[in-house]
């Protein structure tokens, strides 16, 4: 069975090197400080110092705070301080998630370090602008604001701790992006520091980072022997928070392996720290590995037990990213016992909840527009006002003042006038051209979609009818999924005397090129048995080969494209139940008593032989018994992604299927094999044509 779940946390050092602890020590020490000084600049100073340590904690206080700060230190033209107070607005809205203003507050404090070359302020500054970017998953240009930090940081040797942060943000960029080699360098160049300076809390995290990024990897000894590490130490200060992260991830990679006595044991060690603790999201995320864990050893009720006790602590944080996951670790779990009912209405639940999060990112950002139309708004507004005084202050003459703005109004006027109208000439015919463009668009794409749309009929009328393949075939059945309006992948029946041949055949791409190929290799099998006269497996690929390779003009001057097809091909004597079988690259299952084997294709395709000369396919023979199942495909359903994780449905699990559906009559078959496709895709795209053929004895 698929892995039901796998949620894998960071344990991630503080994102920016600014945040210090802050006590109410140093809230009142400066408080005392404000009270006790008229200096102007030492106000600013201290405003600042304040809005920074209210920052985390009331964002609402720091944003007013700073602004005072902010005003007074441009009235006497103190950068430095309009630097810092901008810093802190930055943090301010960083933290309420307001990146717009966040962006310009950080682009404000940039540019007055780079005027006054002070590189420790720049580099903050452009830390801070690669963090507003990663909370935006735009990682492109925070990596590059990183990086010139990093720069920045190394070229001025003053704070390691901010080195070390710098190189870890950086590290977890490249870990999202799969880049792991490089993620390890950056993680691994942060763990050095921090043991340098003593930093026994960040060495703990540094060292759980690692551990994920060879989890991640699939390098489990080397993921578990760096949790082992990061374990130690976290006992060793005493941090439980750490300790419970590092417990769950390290039953994550015994699950991975499917190790899950001793997955559950971790899991069970970290239930007890995180229920303990306040931090209920990280006991959700608990429950739900341990519930994955039994699932996987098929205790289905133990396993929903836990699953449900996470549902029911997400729903109460309002934890939306947990739903999402548990109402698809739901629908897995039925899929695999064969409930599709409840795998359906699960899956349903899983859509619906991760539409309400795109709907609410929707809301946020419609918000965070209109309050910047209402600033900016404001801010004209304030700018008029101001204008308006300053020409009121001139005291001029007002009947001239008058002549003048009236002669101005009126060139203005005229002007203005002009340019609408040749602006609206222009915007006539542009109109007119993109309607006509439109238009014959439009029609191209009709025209084009009718043709393949005549296509598919003529593709439709060459593949073997239903009736037709059962009067073959009773006991059998087809399961066909094409993933444009044609398909690359066909099915092919022909019959000779008692021998009945048939096929499974994916031909090199999808869509209309796939379907061109399809009618050669149609047309190709098809006179193989009728006018060759030919029933030996082995020998109708031998004869598609040639034909195939003659056809496209496969040879080592040919100007033919480098096209085939891979299949499996077998004939049934059905008074005898003897099944041969030929296969290029595509295997042929058949299941007996519960126990499924394989018979392997030959590793070359149909065509491509570009020395002109035919490949050899191997001839299997079995004997077929009542009851035996045996199951033709392509690779279009083991290649789809889906799942919790997104991840390839694969072979193994399609072994598992078949073996599960072979007692069932042929119809029910085809319909578990749709259904559990259709659950396992969700809402992600159908990645390639499929075809799946089953025959029962």
């Amino acid at each position: 069975m698929k892995k039901i779940i796998g949620i894998l946390f960071l344990s991630i050092l503080t994102n920016s090197f600014m945040f210090a602890q802050k006590s109410k020590v140093v809230v009142d020490s400066i408080q005392k400080l404000l009270t006790v000084t008229n200096d102007d600049a030492l106000i600013v100073e201290y405003k600042n110092q304040l809005a920074y340590e209210y920052v985390i904690d009331d964002a609402v206080k720091a944003k007013k705070t700073a602004t005072e700060a902010l005003s007074l230190a441009t009235k006497i033209n103190n950068q430095l301080g309009i630097l810092n107070a901008n810093n802190n607005l930055g943090l301010a809205c960083y933290y309420t998630n307001d990146y717009d203003q966040a962006l310009k507050h950080y682009y404000i404090s940039r540019d007055i370090a780079k005027e006054l070359k002070n590189n420790s302020k720049l580099a903050v500054a452009l830390n801070n602008i690669g963090l507003v970017y990663d909370d935006k998953a735009d990682y492109n240009n925070a990596l590059t604001y990183y990086l010139q930090s990093l720069k920045l940081v190394e070229g001025t040797g003053e704070s390691k701790s901010q080195l070390a942060s710098t190189l870890n943000n950086i590290a977890l960029i490249y870990q999202t992006q799969g880049k792991y080699e490089e993620a390890l360098s950056f993680h691994n160049r942060a763990l050095k520091i921090k043991r340098e300076i003593g930093n026994k809390r960040g060495e703990g995290s540094s060292l759980h980072n690692i551990g994920l990024v060879y989890k991640l990897k699939g390098e489990y000894d080397k993921s578990l022997e760096f949790y082992h590490r990061a374990l130690e130490l976290r006992k060793l200060i005493n941090d439980e928070s750490g300790v419970g992260l590092t417990l769950n991830n390290i039953g994550s990679v015994y699950d991975s392996r499917g190790e899950y006595d001793k997955a559950l044991r971790y899991f069970e060690e970290a239930l007890v720290i995180r229920e303990k603790s306040q931090d209920k999201y990280g006991l959700a995320i608990t429950l739900f590995s341990m519930g994955s864990a039994y699932c996987e050893r098929k205790e289905y009720k133990k396993g929903n037990e836990f699953i449900e006790r996470a549902m029911n602590i997400a729903k109460e944080i309002g934890a939306k990213e947990l739903l999402k996951h548990g109402y698809e670790t739901y629908a897995l779990i039925y899929a695999a016992q064969g409930d599709y009912k409840h795998a359906y209405e699960n899956q349903k639940e899983y859509i619906a909840v991760k539409d309400s999060i795109l709907n609410e990112t929707t809301i946020q950002q419609l918000n965070e527009l209109q309050t910047k139309y209402e600033s900016e708004k404001k801010q004209k507004e304030l700018e008029l006002v101001t204008k308006e005084s300053k020409i009121q202050a001139l005291e001029l003459n007002k009947n001239k003042l008058w002549m003048y703005v009236m002669v101005i109004a009126i060139l203005l006027v005229i002007s203005l006038a002009v340019l609408l109208f040749n602006r609206y000439n222009l915007k006539q015919k542009a109109n007119e051209l993109l309607a006509h463009q439109n238009a014959e668009i439009t029609q191209q794409k009709k025209e084009i979609t009718d043709s393949i749309n005549y296509a598919k009929r003529i593709q439709e009328s060459i593949l073997p009818p239903q009736d037709h393949w059962k009067k073959l075939l009773p006991n059998s059945f087809i399961f066909y999924r094409p993933k444009d309006i044609v398909s690359g992948d066909f099915y092919w029946i022909e019959q000779k005397q008692n021998i009945v041949c048939f096929a499974a055949v994916d031909c090199t791409g999808h869509g209309v090129p796939g379907a061109l190929m399809s009618v050669v290799g149609f047309n190709l099998l098809t006179q193989a048995v009728n006018e060759v006269g030919l029933t030996k497996p082995s020998e109708i690929l031998e004869h598609l080969d040639a034909g195939v390779t003659k056809t496209l003009r496969q040879t080592e001057h040919g100007k033919g494209v480098k096209d085939g097809m891979d299949l499996s091909l077998c004939s049934f004597d059905t008074t005898t139940n003897l099944l041969q079988y030929a296969g290029a690259f595509n295997a042929l299952y058949y299941v007996r008593e519960n126990t499924l084997h394989e018979i392997k294709a030959d590793k070359f395709p149909i065509g491509v032989n570009l020395d002109g000369i035919v490949d050899n396919y191997k001839n299997h023979t079995i004997q077929l018994q009542k009851g035996d199942c045996v199951y033709l495909f392509s690779d279009g359903y083991a290649d789809q992604f889906g799942g919790s994780k997104g991840k390839k449905f694969k072979y193994n699990q399609l072994k598992n299927l078949f073996i599960e559906i072979a007692k069932q009559p042929v119809d029910e078959q085809k319909q578990i094999i749709a259904d559990a496709f259709d659950v396992w895709k969700g809402g992600l795209e159908q990645v390639d044509d499929v075809v799946v053929i089953g025959l029962k004895i």
